[in-house]
């Protein structure tokens, strides 16, 4: 056994007596600092009820000009008597006004007031340009209430005023008043704004500041032109520009206490602030572990987990609370349904790790354009919505929702990468108490609807007529689907694709057709977007390409090329099921070319390279439709081994007649020609057209200048010819 020795248990007593010494003096420290917080906020208090005061104050003197006047009574003084002297001291001695002035109805001064003394029929030298704009808005309006009511006298039953604080041309300060105060100069019918005029003027001196400081104990209360201390006000003028400031020794009431009554709580600090410092920092920390904890379990149930922004049931509730926004005019509550557009396919092409990051940036910078009384929610996936009471009209409304479309237009980098993104928003803007939430949330939804069918990028503020033609929307829909299933209404015509040399068909354009029942022949404009939006595009498409090989296979002719949508080349099965309908028909691969926009390089998707990728494999030919309406740069186009470019109508139609534009189509096609491609040109129409477009080197060419789009049988009777010359070739040679 061993036992400690005297420096062992000394060595332990230091450390309880220093750690108590150390506690003890954390506990008085945590005391001091607790007493001082306390003493700076009673302070703070004192001083805000000094500015209180002297706002009062100043208050009260202000508002005793127009008493006053309204207390002088002199209307019933002969207008045709000039004032006198007595009139000057009970203005500006008795009543204590500064200046004082009579205006006749013409504007013109009848007499002048000045430390009660005569000063003639003008203007002090600072006062005319301070007064002239608050009389003429006094006169303004006195001739409005006549004209509104012309039976009532201005002066005498409306009692209005003008009463504004001013900054005067030579630097000084000082409250204007000035009331009507006595008929019309001339006999007869009364002039609406032709009354007396009472100017006073009460200048802000410092013998006022003094007095009232004085009045209200304000130690050492004075003018200057800056601020100096802690205790200042700013004095303002009607239009919220800074006159001046007032600056006083503030009181500190609980500092002195603090001075008197340090004995006795450095005492009460050493009798008892241990126990009570130990037992008040456990129930601190306590409280405080609890108070986050439940705010953190307060925030997360009201908040989205992943971008911060309010979740739905926060969203519900500042929708409620829009609805009793108040505000100085009658309001409305905006709405707006946010929708990221495209995010799926963002989100296939780039992973969701990406989509993510997206969806927080794009809640930022909602956010960042929205005010304080705002509320941007996210609803789920890519939809979210903005809450903003307290709109006035259409316009502003409208201004609100192109901030938030061009919140997105500065690409957003994550990681090395930039994805350049657009909005698409949908707007209700409604009286909230004249309607519910669930109503004004559907109708934002049916803005929204409205955006993405006219292009997507933008916004559209709901009217009525959107219910009609979302309704009208949704039964074209149903007759679209009703027209897959029974196999009625849709059919195919077919636009010829001419050789350059020779002007042998190579090849037709597929494109669909829907004879509606009641809405005569519609082009594909009309119904592929709505195809796209409820999900039936990949029937349709599957439907063009089952028609359109069965009759290049029948007809004999030689390639057959069909548009394949955007959102088809979504679908990691395309590839597939292209091949499968091949092999149902029977038509080899060679003869058929799938074209695409521009807008699918673009979005650089490994699947999408997939699927072009194994058509290729399989024989079918790739081409890129309307090429130079796009972005499409020369490394996308290696990317996806496109094999024929096809120029944009709108550039045909002009190389021709405008020269930069000729000089574009050429570098096309020597870009395509460079990269082993074929190209082709529709559009053609004329034959100079066609005489341009063949030297520069174009492979086929397309337009109404050869044929416009042909019925099925048409098309057959146009290759009769060339199908019985290969028959007749065949069967000569065997």
């Amino acid at each position: 056994m061993t036992l400690s020795s005297p420096a062992d248990d000394r060595s332990v007593s230091a450390q309880i007596v220093w750690t108590a010494v150390v506690l003890a003096g954390c506990m008085a420290a945590a005391a001091i600092l607790s007493a001082w917080w306390a003493v700076g906020r009673i302070d703070e208090r004192a001083l805000s009820e000094q500015i209180q005061t002297i706002e009062s104050a100043l208050f009260d003197t202000r508002s005793r000009l127009t008493a006053d006047q309204a207390a002088l009574s002199i209307a019933g003084d002969d207008p045709s008597t000039p004032f006198n002297d007595e009139l000057d001291r009970r203005l500006t001695i008795t009543i204590g006004h500064d200046r004082a002035y009579i205006l006749g109805s013409d504007g013109r001064v009848l007499r002048a007031s000045v430390n009660g003394r005569y000063a003639g029929r003008v203007f002090h030298l600072s006062d005319a340009a301070v007064l002239n704009p608050i009389i003429e808005r006094l006169r303004l309006q006195i001739a409005q209430a006549a004209f509104h009511d012309p039976g009532l006298r201005a002066t005498n039953a409306m009692g209005i005023s003008a009463l504004e604080t001013v900054g005067f041309a030579d630097g000084s300060q000082g409250f204007v008043s000035v009331r009507p105060i006595g008929p019309p100069q001339r006999s007869g019918p009364e002039s609406p704004g032709g009354d007396y005029l009472l100017v006073s003027i009460k200048q802000i001196d410092q013998s006022m500041v003094q007095a009232i400081g004085k009045q209200f104990s304000i130690a050492n209360l004075r003018r200057v032109p800056h601020p100096t201390t802690a205790a200042w006000l700013a004095l303002r003028d009607e239009q919220g520009k800074i006159l001046t400031y007032l600056t006083w020794t503030p009181v500190k009431p609980a500092q002195a206490l603090v001075g008197e009554a340090t004995p006795a709580l450095v005492a009460m600090l050493l009798m008892v602030g241990g126990a009570m410092a130990t037992l008040l920092a456990w129930l601190r920390r306590t409280s405080l572990t609890m108070e986050a904890s439940r705010a953190h379990a307060t925030y997360l149930s009201l908040h989205d987990p992943l971008t911060g922004t309010a979740n739905r049931a926060l969203f519900e509730q500042r929708l409620r609370e829009a609805r009793n926004f108040e505000f100085l005019a009658e309001t409305k509550v905006l709405l707006i349904s946010v929708d990221i557009d495209h995010f799926k396919q963002i989100n296939d092409s780039w992973g969701h790790a990406a989509g993510d990051q997206l969806l927080k940036e794009v809640s930022k910078r909602l956010a960042i354009e929205m005010p304080e009384e705002a509320t941007v929610a996210r609803l789920g996936g890519d939809e979210f919505a903005v809450i903003h009471p307290g709109i006035l009209s259409d316009g502003q409304a409208r201004w609100i929702c192109q901030r938030l479309v061009q919140c997105t237009k500065a690409p957003i980098i994550i990681g090395t990468e930039r994805i350049d993104i657009t909005l698409s928003l949908g707007a209700a803007l409604e009286n909230g108490h004249e309607i519910e939430p669930e109503e004004l949330l559907r109708r934002a939804d049916v803005a929204l609807y409205a955006a993405k069918i006219a292009g997507r990028d933008g916004f559209t503020l709901y009217t009525p007529e959107m219910d009609r033609e979302k309704r009208e929307r949704r039964a074209l829909e149903l007759e679209l689907r009703n027209a897959l299933i029974t196999g009625t209404g849709l059919r195919l015509v077919y636009q010829p694709i001419y050789a350059a040399n020779g002007g042998d068909i190579a090849g037709a354009e597929a494109l669909v057709r829907w004879a509606h029942p009641t809405r005569g022949m519609l082009p594909p404009d009309a119904f592929i977007a709505l195809a796209e939006e409820c999900g039936i595009i990949d029937q349709l498409g599957e439907w063009v390409l089952r028609e359109a090989c069965r009759f290049a296979l029948d007809a004999g002719l030689p390639r057959v090329a069909v548009n394949v949508s955007p959102v088809q080349l979504q679908n990691d099965r395309l590839a597939e099921r292209v091949l499968g309908i091949l092999a149902e028909t029977g038509l080899p691969a060679e003869r058929l070319e799938i074209e695409i926009t521009e807008g699918v390089l673009l979005q650089n998707s490994p699947q999408m390279q997939d699927t072009i990728r194994t058509l290729r494999h399989a024989g079918a030919g790739i081409a890129l439709d309307d090429f130079g309406t796009g972005y499409a740069s020369i490394s996308y186009l290696r990317s996806y081994a496109v094999d024929k470019l096809k120029v944009d109508r709108s550039y045909v139609q002009l190389v021709s007649t405008d020269r930069a534009m000729n000089h574009i189509v050429r570098l096309i096609v020597e870009t395509g020609r460079a990269l082993g491609m074929a190209v082709t040109a529709e559009g053609i129409e004329t034959q100079d057209q066609r005489r341009l477009l063949t030297e520069m080197g174009c492979t086929y060419l397309q337009g109404y200048l050869f044929a416009r789009p042909l019925a099925p049988e048409d098309m057959r009777a146009m290759l009769e010819p060339a199908r019985r010359s290969e028959a007749d070739l065949r069967q000569k040679f065997g």
